[in-house]
């Protein structure tokens, strides 16, 4: 089951990396790896080499074998890159590398060593691949290992190798070590929820320029065939109503026998839909010109609800509810508003195959803005579909012509009003306008 969710902005909290971003991330996470172990392999030579040339001391030996194990766990991550789900994947590099950090904290002085700001690094780059609950659970673990590294070498728990001129364990006031303990661990949690926080304000970033990419695209291509449609329906539009007229005529005048007859009925159906055609692409095509008075929902809602009821489309099969607030107002065309949510109806009804509910909503979403929203129990739409819901000429019904949802489109679009859609399919689908709030008249009408 999926949950498909579009906006004119699209408003999308944060959550972690989709597979198409987890994907190049862990393989440059991967390459940086190798990098990195690399010049510490470098630099471990060159100090083993120096003059005069160290000895093959235990913890040389141990970050020759960290510098190893490093190149085996990149090798069998690549091995293992397109079998193991991505997300998956990265809790599992990361927490790997937690390790990894730790072990080269201990063979480089322990309590002593300077390379505890790795774990800060793991943290930051974690908030990458994970949401605000993974980068903690890594900085918990980066807490948890520092912590008991030190423990474990102060309580002489862990045997400490030769730190040279650095500090022991055994040297140091209890109370310093546990103090940092402490720094190391609210250091950790500071960056993680810093991180964490940076990374969803990108993410958002990203979602808001998308959007907007998606926007400017869906605005050019209106813009094209608004072109098209404005100059087609005029020359259009004349010779069919003439063509109607003389059938019509010749229908009313001649006698037919009966096949002959439901021919020229077949020629009237389809030129009356021919002709509805052409409206829509007038409607699309015409500028929409904005008259905006302030209206009480709940009234004209109601109107639009009891004629709705009395149409073919809904008439003995679908039930429809209202829960409408008499003091919401806002201010629009009356014309507008019925043409936005007879759309909403007339797709309600269509995506509802025998016997259905629709509910009409009304809600204050805040001080400034109105929400209507427009439910129903019916079949509703994919992640794939409605990405295309709003683009001109896409349909999934076989008698529509896909211009319905892209004139409402424009229509909020000159209001400035946000539009939602949100479906689950077998489950149903829910349009929701969130529209401002407006004063009533001083003197409201009944």
């Amino acid at each position: 089951m999926s949950t498909a969710r579009v906006t004119f902005q699209e408003r999308r909290g944060p959550g972690p990396a989709s597979e198409h971003e987890l994907r190049p991330r862990l393989q440059w996470l991967m390459l940086l790896r190798v990098v990195f172990t690399t010049l510490l392999l470098g630099a471990t030579i060159v100090a083993q080499w120096q003059d005069p040339p160290l000895d093959a001391t235990p913890p040389l030996l141990v970050l020759y074998g960290i510098i190893a194990g490093t190149y085996l766990l990149t090798f069998f991550y690549a091995l293992l890159f397109s079998t193991i789900p991505l997300q998956v994947f990265s809790y599992v590099q990361l927490a790997l590398d937690t390790v990894l950090v730790t072990l080269v904290i201990y063979v480089t002085g322990g309590y002593s060593s300077v390379f505890s700001f790795l774990y800060l690094v793991i943290i930051i780059y974690s908030s990458l691949f994970l949401q605000r609950n993974g980068t903690v659970i890594i900085a918990a673990l980066c807490s948890i290992q520092y912590g008991l590294l030190i423990d474990l070498e102060y309580f002489g728990l862990l045997e400490a190798f030769d730190k040279g001129a650095g500090i022991s364990t055994g040297e140091v006031p209890w109370n310093q070590i546990v103090f940092k303990i402490m720094m190391t661990t609210v250091a950790c949690f500071l960056v993680a929820g810093l991180s964490s926080l940076l990374s969803e304000q990108e993410y958002k970033t990203r979602q808001e320029l998308r959007s907007v990419r998606q926007h400017m695209q869906r605005v050019e291509k209106m813009a094209a065939v608004g072109e098209m449609a404005a100059r087609l329906t005029h020359e259009i539009k004349n010779p069919l109503a003439a063509l109607v007229g003389s059938v019509r005529l010749l229908h009313d005048d001649l006698v037919l026998e009966p096949a002959n007859d439901k021919l020229m009925r077949i020629i009237l159906r389809e030129a009356d839909r021919l002709g509805d055609l052409v409206n829509e692409f007038l409607q699309f095509a015409r500028p929409v010109a904005k008259n905006p008075t302030p209206i009480c929902l709940a009234n004209h809602l109601n109107e639009i609800v009891e004629l709705f009821r009395r149409d073919r489309m809904a008439a003995d099969r679908l039930t429809i509810h209202v829960q409408l607030d008499p003091s919401h107002w806002i201010a629009m065309d009356a014309s507008h508003l019925r043409q936005v949510i007879w759309n909403f109806l007339l797709n309600s009804a269509q995506a509802i195959e025998s016997e259905g509910h629709v509910t009409i909503i009304t809600e204050a979403v805040d001080n400034e803005t109105i929400a209507i929203r427009v439910k129903d129990d019916g079949s509703g739409i994919d992640e794939n579909t409605i990405k295309s819901l709003f683009e001109p000429f896409f349909t999934t019904k076989s008698q529509g012509s896909g211009l319905g949802l892209c004139v409402v489109y424009r229509i909020l679009e000159a209001y400035g009003f946000l539009l939602d859609v949100d479906s689950v399919p077998e489950k149903g689908s829910t349009f929701s306008v969130m529209a401002r709030r407006a004063a009533p008249p001083v003197s409201a009408p009944d």
